[in-house]
């Protein structure tokens, strides 16, 4: 049986540099977490292995558009109000089945889209070039979820 944990204490951030950590912190942790699964259950390796590297895309494309608009003074000035984050790294148990692997990762994908999808949203009016590529990232976890979910229902 699969132990999940999305939830933890709920933070809130509110510079662009805060989101940004935030940000690599999940993609560093989810793709962890993918790899490790993606060793353990050979029927979820390939769609696993492509999510870590979609991870780090996500992380490097993210980063890059945040380094090429934001200035020191942009920074000082800009907030992310009201974006609060309280998801924890998710686990479950060392002998989980495929199937309890696979749900704990479609409530991972669902809470980290959820995520970007209000960051991209409180960004929006300062941060343009961030905002289309948080939405890039949102909706590819939508299409993450989706694979998930079709791994689920052939068992």
């Amino acid at each position: 049986m699969s132990s999940t944990t999305l939830a933890g204490n709920a933070t809130e951030l509110n510079t662009a540099a805060a989101v940004i950590a935030y940000v690599s912190k999940i993609e560093q942790e989810t793709a962890e977490f993918y790899e490790t699964w993606a060793r353990k259950h050979d029927e979820c390796s390939e769609i696993f292995q492509s999510f870590v590297k979609d991870n780090r895309k996500n992380e490097k494309n993210i980063k890059r558009a945040y380094y090429s608009v934001v200035s020191d003074a942009l920074e000082t000035n800009f907030c992310f109000e009201g974006l609060r984050v309280d998801m924890a790294r998710p686990q479950v148990a060392q002998d989980a089945s495929s199937s309890d692997v696979l749900k704990t990762s479609l409530e991972l994908e669902k809470s980290i889209r959820a995520f970007y999808e209000e960051a991209s949203a409180v960004s929006k009016a300062l941060l343009a070039d961030v905002t289309r590529v948080m939405d890039r990232v949102a909706k590819s976890r939508k299409v993450r979820e989706e694979k998930i979910r079709s791994m689920l229902e052939k068992g």
